[in-house]
């Protein structure tokens, strides 16, 4: 696949997570993938993306920049805390917190690997901080 085409595919991926199509969004992911730097699956991915629709996450594009292998992309993603999605998403700051119907909005640089017209490997910057603080979460210092 030329950049153009691996521009496109990453573009296709957050339109279809854009309108809670986490299967077909799962589907652009080779069998042998990586999130993070861990092994993950279209399936895996697939629960992950269904978790960030149950918050109404969508991203505005700003940015894709393509080279050899690797997009990048900048995004701003908004999303309302109106779920606790089973997938410890976004640093995992919703897991075990009731539901606050907040807004939250920040800024989003993902890296896509892609291979033989496949998406194969993602890395992301994300303010989850700033997040936690928008859903109204009290952040607090370590004892001691």
């Amino acid at each position: 696949m030329d950049l153009d085409g691996n521009r496109r595919l990453v573009r296709l991926q957050f339109e279809l997570l854009n309108e809670g199509r986490a299967g077909e969004a799962s589907s652009l992911w080779s069998e042998e993938s990586l999130n993070h730097g861990r092994k993950t699956t279209p399936a895996r991915l697939e629960e992950v993306y269904e978790s960030l629709h149950m918050l109404n996450e969508k991203h505005t594009i700003h940015e894709i920049i393509a080279e050899g292998e690797w997009v990048a992309i900048r995004t701003t993603c908004t999303g309302v805390h109106v779920a606790e999605p089973p997938i410890p998403v976004n640093g995992g700051i919703f897991k075990g917190v009731t539901p606050t119907g907040r807004k939250y909005e920040n800024q989003h640089l993902h890296m896509f690997r892609v291979v033989n017209g496949k998406l194969v490997e993602h890395w992301a910057s994300r303010d989850d901080l700033g997040v936690a603080v928008q859903i109204g979460l009290a952040l607090r210092g370590s004892p001691g």
